[in-house]
């Protein structure tokens, strides 16, 4: 089963770098013992880095040494807040915790402290990125978007929507990265992902929550053999959430520089990039 996307163009040939097709990111939520136990040691044996979107006071929260265990293997850490504050629709929210407890305030000060916890564990100020707890970007009663203040601390931001990121489609929102969660399909459909952004030259993003255990899990076996799939193509460029979005940034920031130089009645300003 393929997820099917309007218009869907593909992106420039030479768009990834190395001469690469396109990029996958695998991309991990919430610091869970399952990541420690599965993740980890199948990574290693893929050779492939990930990003590991972890929590401050959360009950699945890791050690230091953890987090040590993490870095050290050359896997990125990034931001998630801190109490995961989510819509309280959801009856496993704690009170107090949702979304619509936050004002501008409380979150700004939330997301300094999980800015500063990253920075604290190895990840360069300016570099650090972030995933939106529940895909939910905004706070308080009047639901307003908090999007602009993870703007002002972090890179870049992946969200919960649906798809593959796809470069000939226009400039990518790099705060509101598309991704594919992993349990939510067979492994038929995981792989058949990979195949649609390999046909796209597209930026498809992995998003996993439990490996093998814990919540909203895909199973170890199942993750081992998407890892497999992407270890026997040569042509993806597997990157953490980091290094993907940077090369996507300079790509776009090349691309409109080069179009707002162009002289007018020129084949380059025939076209404006989006």
């Amino acid at each position: 089963m393929l997820i099917s996307f309007p218009a869907v163009a593909t992106a420039q040939d030479g768009y990834w770098p190395e001469g690469k097709t396109f990029c996958v990111t695998l991309t991990y939520d919430d610091g869970l013992p399952s990541h420690l136990e599965h993740a980890l040691p199948q990574l290693k044996a893929a050779a492939f880095k990930g990003t590991f979107f972890w929590l401050g006071e959360e009950v699945h929260r890791w050690s230091q040494d953890d987090l040590d265990q993490v870095r050290e293997a050359g896997h990125e850490l990034a931001g998630h807040t801190i109490f995961h504050p989510c819509p309280r629709k959801f009856d496993w929210v704690k009170a107090g915790n949702a979304s619509e407890d936050y004002n501008d305030e409380r979150m700004a000060k939330e997301l300094d402290k999980n800015l500063a916890n990253q920075i604290n564990n190895g990840v360069e100020q300016g570099t650090a990125t972030f995933a939106y707890p529940c895909g939910c970007t905004y706070i308080d009663e009047d639901k307003h978007s908090y999007v602009p203040l993870v703007k002002e601390r972090f890179f870049a931001a992946r969200s919960t929507r649906n798809g593959i990121e796809v470069p000939g489609n226009g400039n990518i929102d790099l705060f509101d990265v598309k991704t594919i969660a992993g349990d939510q399909h067979d492994l038929a459909f995981q792989l058949a992902q990979v195949d649609a952004a390999k046909e796209a030259n597209g930026w498809l993003v992995f998003m996993f929550h439990g490996v093998g255990g814990d919540h909203l899990a895909i199973s170890a076996d199942d993750h081992r053999e998407i890892l497999r799939a992407l270890q026997e193509d040569d042509s993806v460029w597997v990157a953490t959430f980091q290094e993907a979005a940077a090369w996507v940034k300079s790509k776009q920031e090349n691309a409109n520089a080069k179009q707002d130089n162009a002289e007018p009645g020129t084949p380059d300003s025939a076209t404006k990039v989006k």
